[in-house]
């Protein structure tokens, strides 16, 4: 019998991969709203416009799934430390291989789960990225100028992410086509 993974890795069309991850958020109550599908959109992009050797559908998979353990409220520092952790390890109950886990705890840098899949440096680009773009209860979406700023200067201040220069690039090559 085939997984959820099986089932949500063949499935190839992005709008159906969504409805698959919406659903399956209702039933388990995992995290998913519209920054999920933002960040997932991000990711997306930047492996198409960049030409990046990398299978997309996993990346697009993983980002959708990534942070399914997130919590709302973003006080606690220990569950916000966990959730990528602790989202693997759901992942796998689910048919997902090591990885595939492997790369959704590495979209962010607290399991210090090292060598780093280079699968994962893109996650955390556009995770941190989208992120800074979107409205928090604490405060207002910086402006994408702003937010490069900050992706490179403090947030992966110290950090190799193999892809940030072409992201970098990339959102200057976005942020100038006129919709």
């Amino acid at each position: 019998m085939d997984t959820f993974a099986d089932y949500i890795l063949a499935e190839k069309d992005f709008g159906k991969k969504i409805e698959i991850v919406y659903y399956l958020s209702k039933k388990t109550s995992i995290y998913f709203d519209n920054s999920v599908i933002f960040k997932a959109i991000i990711a997306k992009m930047f492996i198409e416009s960049m030409d990046i050797d990398i299978d997309e559908n996993l990346v697009v998979t993983a980002m959708l799934l990534c942070g399914c353990k997130k919590i709302n409220n973003a006080q606690d520092i220990e569950k916000i430390k966990n959730y990528a952790i602790e989202g693997a390890k759901y992942l796998s109950t689910l048919g997902f291989s090591k990885e595939f886990c492997t790369i959704c705890e590495q979209h962010n840098r607290y399991s210090n789960n090292l060598p780093r899949k280079k699968e994962s440096d893109i996650l955390e680009l556009a995770d941190q990225f989208g992120g800074m773009l979107l409205d928090r209860p604490e405060r207002i979406a910086f402006p994408i100028e702003e937010a490069l700023i900050l992706l490179e200067s403090r947030n992966l201040k110290n950090c190799n992410n193999v892809y940030l220069d072409k992201f970098k690039d990339f959102i200057n090559i976005v942020k100038e086509i006129k919709v």
